[in-house]
């Protein structure tokens, strides 16, 4: 039986390769909503080119109650994978009144249109900076939580938003949270719009390339390996499949279920530039500035979860991540 599926924010970066991956299964029809306000039309565009299918869109921002409903109502929803969020640690530290509004606001209007139409499963985009620095890394679902941004207390206040749903209201819900989603598509022609963002680290590293320019790290006196932050880097492509298999898990498990997405490696930022040089073959240089705000020191997964409960396995590992994001960007530029 044919499923339709909402995915809200479908034409970002990681929503726009989620939907290629369902688009692999021909039981799934995609509906994506998105406002376009960090994303482009011509991404459904490359959708469309690249799985030979047509795709429903609309262009609407989630908080549109009265569309929103509208929506839900005529193309009769059967569950929704909801990534519509704005996602910048600095940002969210300057700006936090508007994180606020938008993360959490948007998920409760999403919430109360699906109660009302009956729509009892949803795939939510969490993130790592829900964990607390006191962790020992790598970090499994049941560390201890915290935040040091309104981003990452945005998705902690989600995360129990959903927690609540589901207890009270029957919600299935798979919470994934993200480690750092990197690479692009391996066509070279769908992948993280790197001119437009400003704080993730491979638009960061990119943008140094293009405007020879140094590739800022911030810190080099943390207690790592080389004294650069760690962090887990996970090909984006992956993490599409990730929330295929999550799908494809809901139908078939009831329940709250709150899973890590990572490889459960450490990479530091200078492996993850020194990788990004060999691979590409260029030589950007670095240049060493203070820490940052909002910035954990370590953080990488235990993902053995996922790995039990929905036999993903990773199909990229670094190198990989590093010449797909430096294939889509010799097309684009």
């Amino acid at each position: 039986m044919m499923s339709n599926i909402l995915i809200t924010g479908g034409l970002g970066y990681i929503g726009s390769h989620t939907v290629l991956s369902l688009l692999k299964d021909p039981q799934c029809r995609i509906i994506i909503i998105d406002d376009c306000s960090n994303s482009s039309l011509e991404t459904l565009n490359t959708i469309e080119y690249l799985s030979k299918q047509q795709i429903t869109f609309y262009q609407v921002d989630v908080r549109n109650y009265s569309k929103m409903h509208e929506i839900f109502c005529k193309e009769k929803i059967d569950a929704v994978i909801h990534f519509a969020a704005a996602k910048s640690v600095s940002e969210s530290i300057k700006n936090p009144e508007f994180y606020y509004q938008n993360n959490i606001a948007a998920l409760m209007v999403l919430l109360d249109v699906m109660r009302y139409r009956g729509v009892k499963k949803m795939i939510f985009s969490s993130s790592a900076t829900v964990y607390s620095p006191s962790n020992d890394f790598p970090v499994s679902e049941e560390g201890e939580l915290g935040y040091l941004s309104p981003y990452g207390q945005t998705k902690l206040i989600s995360e129990d938003i959903l927690i609540r749903e589901h207890r009270q209201q029957a919600l299935d819900v798979c919470i994934l949270r993200y480690f750092n989603p990197i690479g692009n598509d391996v066509s070279g022609t769908l992948g993280d719009r790197w001119l437009l963002s400003a704080t993730n680290i491979m638009p960061m590293i990119l943008k140094a390339l293009h405007q020879k320019k140094s590739f800022c790290i911030y810190g080099k006196d943390y207690q790592t390996k080389d004294g650069t932050p760690v962090r887990d880097y996970i090909h984006v492509s992956d993490l599409a499949d990730a929330h295929r298999l999550s799908y494809a898990f809901l139908t078939n498990h009831n329940g709250c279920h709150i899973m890590n997405v990572g490889l459960g490696v450490g990479v530091s930022a200078f492996e993850l530039i020194s990788t990004f040089n060999e691979v590409n073959q260029v030589n950007i240089p670095i240049e060493y500035l203070g820490r940052r705000d909002g910035d954990l020191p370590i953080c990488y997964a235990n993902a053995d979860k996922i790995k039990s409960h929905l036999s993903w396995r990773p199909q990229f590992n670094l190198s990989d991540m590093c010449r797909d994001a430096y294939a889509f960007y010799k097309q684009t530029v």
